[in-house]
């Protein structure tokens, strides 16, 4: 199997399923809406619980260096401002400040983010007023990153290794799909503080959050870099390096500078920000962006998901979950995805799967939509999985080995 991260992100493709829990007292049926998508950003080797780190049981989290998404972004090499770190409302302030016309503002953007441009220097700028292009020379910066290495796999996932100006290393990950969609999985944080205990990034510890430029930059450059080998880049999933949610300023920022229609166009629902559960945060996510939210669950009780995913010692399992259940009951038509990445020995086995589906009882409802996907590591427990989830949906063999991807099985078994 790689070593390094190869999966895709999939468009929504509700198929019902019911499920039957026989009690003493009464049999209940549920509806369950399955959302066919596929984990991504996950390493793809065999997890166990020798090759987990230790963690006391009084570990601390450092929940300092706060993003901060307002003002205007300025390079650390210079005094000149990042053009990718501001909003459209922003960037017409900032060129009126300058004696120039919104107009001038909106062809600037539309050459940074639309028309198949996505200009990365000052001779991409055609069209525009010649003192304005000297203006912005003199001023602005239009690249955050700078490409340090690109990986493809045999599948044609590409991971670019970008440099920062501090030079520090992040990594994104382009990942195609034959049916027509795209992903780039984009980093919000160079490194991570959350120490989840399946997480190779968490290892690192926080070093610091990324700007809004250094975000929406990684989608600008995987749509320069590869729109033309891989087609249209559809959809935006932060679920690279770091916790996006202790960054939330600065992810609220680029993910409303991806769905801007005039410029990247991103569609909100397509723009999905993952948390491991930051419920302050989470909240405040649901509040002030459209976007589509992903909950890494990946355990059904504290005492598990306290090990796995030590942020669940401050914020529990079932505060996160009712939390949701209470933001959902706003928000109209709004489904969550829920994570969970199966750990042999620890949250792969039968009675994992009823506790979870005992959860969807418990806090779903009319109000909370309940959508899923399982991923695991080895195909014994996927096939486990596959039995008591998707024999209700489709009786249909499934015909797969230890190195078959698992965006391809998946969607083999909903269609």
């Amino acid at each position: 199997m790689r070593n390094w991260m190869s999966m895709a992100m999939g468009t929504v493709s509700n198929s019902t399923l019911f499920l039957s829990f026989a009690s003493p007292i009464h049999k209940t049926i549920i509806p369950f809406s399955l959302t066919k998508t596929s984990p991504y950003l996950i390493s793809r080797r065999t997890f166990s619980v020798s090759s987990l780190p230790s963690l006391s049981a009084d570990s601390n989290f450092n929940f300092s260096h706060s993003g901060d998404g307002n003002g205007v972004a300025v390079s650390t090499r210079s005094s000149k401002v990042l053009l990718k770190g501001m909003t459209y409302p922003e960037l017409e302030k900032w060129v009126q400040s300058h004696g120039y016309r919104p107009g001038q503002a909106m062809m600037l953007w539309k050459r940074m983010y639309g028309n198949d441009i996505w200009a990365h220097q000052i001779d991409e700028l055609e069209g525009l007023n010649k003192d304005f292009k000297k203006m912005l020379s003199e001023k602005a910066d239009f690249k955050a990153l700078a490409v340090k290495d690109i990986h493809t796999a045999s599948d044609g996932t590409r991971k670019i290794l970008f440099t920062l100006d501090d030079g520090m290393v992040i990594e994104t990950v382009i990942i195609p799909c034959d049916r027509g969609r795209t992903t780039v999985c984009v980093s919000s944080q160079v490194g991570c503080a959350m120490n989840c205990q399946f997480c190779y990034t968490g290892r690192m510890g926080l070093k610091r959050h990324l700007t809004a430029a250094e975000i929406v930059e990684q989608t600008v450059f995987a749509r320069r870099l590869f729109t033309s080998e891989v087609g249209s880049i559809t959809n935006v999933v932060f679920m690279g390096m770091g916790e996006p949610l202790q960054n939330i300023d600065n992810v609220i920022k680029a993910a409303d500078i991806m769905v801007d229609e005039q410029g990247l166009h991103f569609s909100p629902r397509k723009v999905t920000v993952s948390t491991s559960g930051l419920v302050p945060q989470l909240k405040r996510f649901l509040h002030e962006s459209n976007c589509a939210l992903a909950v890494s669950l990946n355990a059904t009780t504290d005492e598990v998901r306290n090990w796995i995913m030590p942020i669940n010692r401050k914020y529990k399992l079932d505060l996160l979950l009712e939390t949701l259940r209470e933001e959902l009951c706003l928000k109209h038509n709004y489904k969550v995805l829920f994570e969970y990445v199966m750990l042999e020995g620890i949250n792969d086995r039968l009675g994992n799967l009823l506790s979870l589906y005992f959860l969807h009882l418990i806090y779903s409802f009319a109000f909370f939509p309940f959508v899923t996907f399982v991923m695991c590591c080895q195909r014994k427990y996927y096939l486990l999985f596959e039995n008591c989830i998707f024999f209700h949906t489709k009786r249909r063999k499934m015909e797969c080995s230890e190195h078959d991807h698992m965006h391809n099985t998946y969607d083999d078994l909903v269609h």
